[in-house]
């Protein structure tokens, strides 16, 4: 088996990202945006013993799960590695993924299992987009699957229409005042990446742009204010952010206003936040909205709660509306403000405190005063770090309310609790549709407890 040679598989089964696998002379295939059933001619890009991965060169029977994907990028950029499935199959491949993991990590064999969300394009309200230049010209796009090769694009079916006048009105400025572009290789040029956001708020739309330089400023700042206002159809504002860093972090704490408000409004959860342009949010409302109810629901009345990477607070202020105490833990400075204020915006200011520091810094100092308390955690994709569990089972919450990015990290880290806690319920929140990603909450009650 050696690299660019053609072999003719049948997909039986798919891999935790989706991509399609075979079966074939004591080998394993990976084949990216094949389904199963099909019948495909393949080109061996890579050999790792009896693991080999492929690509697609020629279809000889397609499945009838398979799907226009309607992207112009589909299959270049990688973003949306299952968009040529029909949404029921999606839905199976994450189901089964989740399962297995349960089966493998923690020796839990699931049933059904809960699934939310319709499929439905549009969802994202963020988007970052690098520049590039095609034949001389500055192009907002995507980078090409594997590369940092940016692929020029126009429209995005999984963020709405919004984005089109966004990047016809950049790109317009840009050339027009003839701004360079960013090379990585050499470091220089201006233009890094644009992201922007689309937030509903009370009366209307508010957009936040940052502009990412490699640099202090451009020219022309206040022209592309006003033709971003006469682009986006509702409040826009405008921020630049300085980035000479030579790496790929998009953003850093370098930023100043243009144009508009140093926060953002965001109608959610039945309330109005206030974020900043750097805070996180859940890139799909919809879902996130359906998230926070459960967990609140699960939430005892009058319960003391920790709120452990709380990020701008708005999971703690809702928690807070059936709580009589909750901690927020979040290690973002600017964070902490929005989530304070946010408490205050919720009408909990009297009920939610935040606090600024590592989680695995702070609980333990917090947890040995608490009392019977819940504990609520949604971490990164790392996961539970080796200290919080540590203090769950020194100081041990009644319930814990675990909502992940990460399958593969929650099932460790249920692993690790499982002989301190059982599962009340296991349930998907489809956060991010035509992709392999599922957010997860998980409730556990602590053994022998009455909750």
């Amino acid at each position: 088996m050696r690299e660019k040679e053609l072999y003719t598989v049948t997909i039986d089964a798919y891999g935790m990202e989706g991509e399609g696998v075979a079966h074939t002379d004591g080998f394993v295939f990976f084949v990216p945006y094949a389904a199963v059933g099909e019948t495909v001619k393949v080109a061996v890009d890579r050999v790792k013993g009896k693991l080999v991965f492929a690509h697609i060169i020629k279809m000889l029977d397609s499945s009838t799960e398979r799907r226009d994907p309607a992207c112009p990028l589909f299959g270049k950029c990688g973003g949306c590695t299952l968009r040529h499935l029909s949404y029921d199959t999606q839905r199976e491949i994450k189901t089964e993924n989740v399962r297995a993991l349960f089966h493998k990590n923690v020796g839990i064999n699931l049933g059904e299992i809960p699934f939310f969300g319709d499929g439905s394009d549009g969802y994202r309200n963020k988007i970052a987009l690098p520049f590039g230049e095609k034949d001389g010209e500055a192009v907002l796009g995507m980078y090409r699957r594997g590369t940092h090769k940016v692929l020029p694009l126009e429209r995005c079916p999984l963020h709405g229409e919004w984005i089109e006048p966004l990047i016809e009105a950049t790109l317009s400025f840009v050339r027009d005042h003839k701004i360079s572009v960013y090379d990585e290789g050499t470091g220089k040029g201006l233009l890094r990446h644009l992201v922007a956001r689309r937030l509903p708020a009370p009366e209307e739309w508010e957009y936040g742009v940052i502009l990412v330089v490699n640099g202090g400023g451009i020219k022309g700042e206040e022209a592309l204010a006003d033709a971003l206002e006469r682009a986006l159809p509702g409040k826009v504002s405008l921020y630049l952010c300085e980035n000479k860093q030579h790496n790929n972090v998009i953003l850093t704490d370098t930023i100043r206003t243009i144009r508009g408000t140093d926060h953002l409004t965001a109608s959610i959860g039945g309330g109005v936040a206030e974020v900043s342009p750097l805070a996180f949010l859940q890139v799909n409302f919809s879902i996130a909205e359906r998230i926070y109810s459960r967990v609140v629901e699960c939430v005892p009345e009058g319960a003391t709660v920790v709120d452990a990477y709380s990020g701008t607070g708005i999971m703690s202020a809702l928690l807070a509306k059936r709580a009589r105490k909750v901690v927020g833990i979040e290690i973002i400075p600017g964070a902490v403000r929005d989530a304070n204020e946010n408490a205050v915006r919720f009408g909990v200011g009297d009920r939610v405190t935040h606090l600024c520091g590592e989680v695995e810094r702070l609980l333990p100092t917090l947890a040995p005063d608490l009392g019977e308390y819940t504990l609520v955690v949604d971490p990164p994709r790392a996961g539970l770090d080796e200290t919080i569990v540590k203090t769950i089972f020194a100081y041990p919450p009644e319930r814990i309310l675990y909502v992940s990015c990460s399958p593969a990290t929650l099932t460790r880290d249920l692993a690790r609790l499982s002989h301190a806690y059982s599962i009340d319920f296991v349930e998907l929140y489809d956060m991010f549709p035509s992709t392999p990603h599922v957010e997860t909450v998980v409730s556990m009650s602590r053994a022998g407890s009455k909750g």
